[in-house]
């Protein structure tokens, strides 16, 4: 008896440190995001119903699994592509935009595949670009939709549901992925791989001539790698004797840093311009005085003058969604393309004091210098895929 005794009190004693454990994480987190989240304001979210709701399942943790999936399903709460954590499950979802392959939107009340990534697998299977998704792994999308929605308000509106939508066509780390689809009046089901690019991208990016004398470079999702600092104004310099640049954005889903952003847009200007604007919005949360700034964007050498052509998709997402607003205030440029990938405002990263869990969240608002949220920009010239995007270019640049 007296053993059974020690045994009780030596679990009780783990169980209560855990607890503490997950508890004051928890807190930590609710009260991180309640400071300094900057886009409550566009969310259906009730932030303070979320602590009711996942407090009664805090309570319920034991280990650090469990405790991940509650602090994924809390972020899904914001279905926020640009705020996640730095640890997942083997049944974890995979992340948006960086690791899917298609783009779901919802028209009359149904799910279509809109676009499809170029350069990746997908492309060779033959799904087309309009077709209805009706089954994920052999369940209806709704249905998956459905299960996965935040449970801190109801009636979620459509934005919210393409959200969970393009989790489900990414699918989980741990599955592989059979779709049925709707296309021209007849069903087709697609065995799917994981989200996976046909070749692998050759370096921080790619360049060459195309015909006609079009310099062509794109960033391989490298705005992150200040390799680029020195790389891109020296490509440029390379093309300074063709008649115009196009500058590919199309795979640069994983953002990067402002560094490798000015080095891009500071070779096709000749004067310090506004970049974008700045919101802090946790500041006037707490003080009630607005703090906001306007970023300039500042020349470098041998600037090249004649027109530059920016391609951007749904796999632009944050700097590169950036760095295509940024350009917009250029003279000799013209964005091409799709909506962007939507990544919401510059995220700051935070580890929960006691897992060491990191999550990073939007504690700023960005924005157009003519005041459009960066979320809400639309390419000048506006097209439908990424397909259609390149082609348009070639298009406008030899007419």
């Amino acid at each position: 008896m007296k053993n059974l005794l020690i045994v009780f009190l030596v679990v009780f004693s783990f169980n209560s440190v855990a607890q503490t454990k997950y508890q004051k994480d928890f807190d930590y987190l609710w009260s991180m995001f309640d400071s300094y989240y900057a886009y409550f304001d566009q969310k259906q979210t009730n932030w303070a119903e979320v602590k009711e709701i996942y407090q009664k399942e805090v309570e319920k943790i034991s280990d650090d699994s469990q405790f991940i999936r509650l602090v994924e399903n809390i972020t899904y709460e914001l279905y926020d592509p640009h705020t996640g954590i730095n640890r997942n499950l083997k049944s974890s979802f995979r992340l948006i935009p960086t690791s899917t392959d298609a783009w779901i939107k919802i028209k009359d009340g149904k799910y279509y595949i809109v676009d499809i990534r170029p350069g990746f697998e997908i492309e060779e299977t033959g799904l087309k670009v309009g077709a209805e998704l009706l089954r994920v792994n052999n369940h209806k999308i709704e249905d998956l939709v459905e299960k996965v929605l935040p449970k801190s308000f109801k009636n979620p509106k459509d934005d919210v549901k393409e959200f969970f939508a393009n989790l489900w066509f990414a699918g989980k780390h741990n599955e592989e992925r059979v779709i049925l689809v709707l296309e021209n009046g007849e069903k087709k089901e697609y065995s799917l791989n994981k989200p996976t690019a046909s070749e692998k991208e050759a370096g921080i990016l790619s360049s060459k001539i195309i015909e006609g004398n079009i310099g062509y470079i794109k960033l391989n999702n490298s705005l992150g790698n200040n390799d680029v600092i020195k790389a891109f104004p020296k490509k440029v310099d390379e093309f300074k004797d063709t008649k115009a640049i196009i500058v590919d954005l199309r795979s640069t889903p994983s953002g990067g840093n402002t560094e490798v952003a000015k080095s891009i847009m500071g070779k096709f200007i000749t004067k310090t311009i506004p970049y974008q604007m700045h919101e802090r919005v946790g500041l006037e949360r707490e003080f009630g005085i607005k703090r906001s700034w306007i970023e300039l964007l500042t020349p470098l050498e041998n600037p090249y003058e004649k027109p530059v052509f920016v391609l951007v998709g749904r796999w632009t997402g944050s700097v590169g969604e950036a760095i295509a607003q940024g350009f917009d205030n250029i003279k000799s440029a013209k964005v091409v393309g799709t909506e962007m990938a939507k990544l919401l405002g510059a995220i700051q990263c935070e580890a929960l004091p006691n897992t060491k869990i990191s999550l990073c969240f939007p504690v700023e608002k960005l924005y157009h210098v003519n005041g459009t949220p960066r979320e809400q920009f639309i390419p000048e010239i506006h097209t439908k895929t990424s397909e259609e995007t390149y082609k348009k270019a070639i298009q406008i640049i030899n007419e």
